[in-house]
């Protein structure tokens, strides 16, 4: 397969704007070498502070991996990948070279062992990964439960194989040591070891769980537990709670134990270890446990699941906290949703409350009118918005606009402080559509007093019209009694429109003033305000001189450029020329400040 040409566009969305801006320099200044192609992957070496290997994996001719091995972990792609990638696309000095199936179909067995052999004498840590991978393929397949499976899980009479648990071990510890090795570079000072590595390596158990081989993914899992035991101190000075960093690992645990079919004596042995596990990290794997404590077969899992008693239903088989109780049983219907178990789904969802997917499979299942039913018990916000946004996918519009503005009361009645706006603006377009105007009027001014806009403000005042100057009151007033650290445009758009300037003056005094936002306000009010003008650019462009970041310096010299407004409008050009004087005389070797300025006309 030739190499793929790179879409600029993917490149920009998969790094940070300095990454890419950085990528960019690196490679116009030829720092990418040795480019090589070895279909699926792109390799190559990148000239920085050090030299950094870049690969790029590809698959049905599109980006699937990019890894470096400089210790960069700010999120997306680092410069060195960027300067590869925008380096494939001028497609120069790419040697080509056969894939490793291609090397490979040379070689017959014994040729295969030497070169292994050969390999491992001399990069001696391979035999740990080859260790790892003969573990992976090696064994036969346990006799777990799987996605096609549409029966209720069974009792198994099979023992599982056992499945040597020290390559995981020994793999684990070898990342955890490197990524522990790489704090105090210069990427990685506030980095925390843990968190990635660990997910990463569930989604590598997790491939054996979708290929039905859930006593290995449980094994696997199992093996990142024990070894986390060697690391609490560690785990407790970067992350700072152990029981943070091990949930999604006890979540794993716990879904592969359900998906595998373990005898009553399997069960005691592996209740035991994890036991044991838990006391080392210091921090309990109750879902884990709970799993294999109750399997499927636990009175109040099997009443749920045939649709009885559902008034009586208590976890009863082991105290765990209510959360996780709910964690346990959202893995649960997972699972009797890829066996395809609607039936019992359902009965379960109904009986531990899980409206939303109750509803949700409803559905899926063609039961609308059970659906609906259903959905007028709502309680909440977030249940209400899941659901409408459901309802509306099926096309009951006015259905999802009762359940949605239901939503929106009990969003009214909490009064979070931390409320989002997008059930408000769901529920005003879905009115909107549906001509519901009293509606639409509600959730605008919600959304609003959430995150006031110009547009909802345009369209509050469209839709009330006689009743307008009094809604605009209120409006203005909470404007007024936000407290931001940033002023908000639509705040300081709203306050300008009106004819507010001593609170849209008030507004950038009160919080940081973003240059766009501070230079409106100013050359609207230095008729109104010279004075204020003069003062607040003279502040805010001697902050960013006396610290002397030259970057920074067009900043400075927009705000000097408002302070000598200022002055022109109260017809003191005299005093604005003083001031750039004395400027000059303080600053003049701050070189590029002094050509801005002059530049600039100022």
């Amino acid at each position: 397969m030739p190499l793929p040409k790179i879409d600029e566009a993917l490149i920009r969305e998969n790094a940070t704007a300095q990454s890419f801006e950085r990528g960019q320099q690196y490679a116009r200044s030829q720092a990418v070498d040795d480019l090589v192609w070895r279909d699926p992957f792109l390799q190559a070496s990148v000239a920085g502070n050090d030299y950094y290997r870049v690969t790029i994996g590809f698959k049905n001719q599109k980006v699937d991996s990019a890894i470096c091995s400089c210790p960069y972990d700010f999120g997306g792609w680092c410069k060195h990948i960027v300067a590869v990638l925008l380096q494939v696309n001028q497609n120069k000095n790419i040697e080509e070279r056969p894939s490793l199936n291609q090397m490979l179909a040379q070689l017959d067995l014994e040729k295969t062992r030497k070169l292994l052999h050969y390999l491992v004498s001399e990069f001696p840590d391979v035999i740990n990964e080859i260790d790892l991978q003969v573990a992976i393929l090696t064994d036969t397949k346990s006799k777990s439960s799987t996605k096609s499976d549409k029966s209720q899980v069974a009792k198994s009479q099979i023992i599982h194989p056992e499945i040597d648990r020290s390559p995981f071990r020994r793999h684990m510890r070898s990342v955890l040591r490197d990524a522990l090795r790489g704090i105090g570079y210069e990427y990685d000072d506030e980095g925390d070891p843990f968190s990635e590595i660990i997910d990463e390596e569930i989604g590598k158990a997790k491939k054996f769980l979708e290929a039905g081989d859930s006593f290995r993914t449980f094994v696997m899992l199992y093996a990142i537990a024990e070894e986390l035991c060697d690391y609490t101190e560690e785990i407790n000075d970067y992350c700072g709670d152990v029981s943070d960093l091990v949930y999604g690992l006890d979540m794993a645990i716990a879904e592969a134990s359900l998906w595998t079919d373990f005898t009553l004596e399997e069960r005691q042995k592996w209740i035991a270890e994890i036991e044991g596990t838990q006391d080392s990290l210091g921090t309990g794997l109750n879902l884990s446990l709970a799993a294999l404590v109750q399997g499927w077969d636990a009175p109040h899992v099997q009443a749920a699941l045939q649709g009885e008693g559902y008034d009586n239903l208590k976890e009863e088989e082991i105290e765990i906290p209510s959360n996780e109780s709910n964690d346990l049983g959202y893995l649960r219907l997972r699972i009797l949703a890829a066996q395809e178990r609607f039936d019992e789904y359902l009965n379960f969802a109904k009986a531990y409350n899980f409206l939303t997917l109750y509803v949700s499979m409803l559905l899926q299942t063609d039961h609308f009118d059970e659906a609906i039913a259903a959905s007028k018990n709502v309680q909440n916000e977030d249940d209400a918005f899941a659901i409408a946004k459901d309802l509306l996918k099926q096309g009951a519009e006015a259905e999802a606009l009762h359940i949605v503005y239901k939503g929106l009361q009990f969003q009214k009645q909490n009064a979070k402080k931390y409320r989002s706006v997008d059930l408000a603006n769901w529920t005003a377009t879905l009115a909107e559509r549906l001509g519901v105007q009293d509606i639409l009027l509600e959730a605008r001014m919600i959304a609003f007093k959430i995150k006031p806009s110009v547009a909802d403000y345009h369209q509050i005042r469209d839709l009330t019209k006689d009743d307008w100057l009094l809604i605009k009151q209120d409006l203005l007033r909470h404007l007024t009694h936000i407290s931001e650290y940033t002023p908000s445009e639509a705040k300081v758009d709203i306050f300008l429109e009106e004819g507010m300037l001593n609170e849209a003056i008030a507004s950038v005094d009160r919080s940081y003033c973003p240059l766009y936002t501070g230079v409106r306000v100013m050359a609207a009010v230095i008729d109104f305000k010279p004075e204020w003008v003069i003062n607040k650019s003279k502040v805010l462009a001697e902050e960013i001189i006396d610290r002397g970041n030259s970057k920074a310096y067009e900043d400075a010299i927009a705000w000097l450029e408002q302070m000598r407004n200022g002055y022109l409008a109260m017809k003191n050009e005299k005093d604005w020329l003083s001031y750039r004087s004395q400027l000059v005389t303080t600053h003049g070797k701050k070189r590029k400040l002094m050509e801005l300025l002059n530049r600039k006309g100022l």
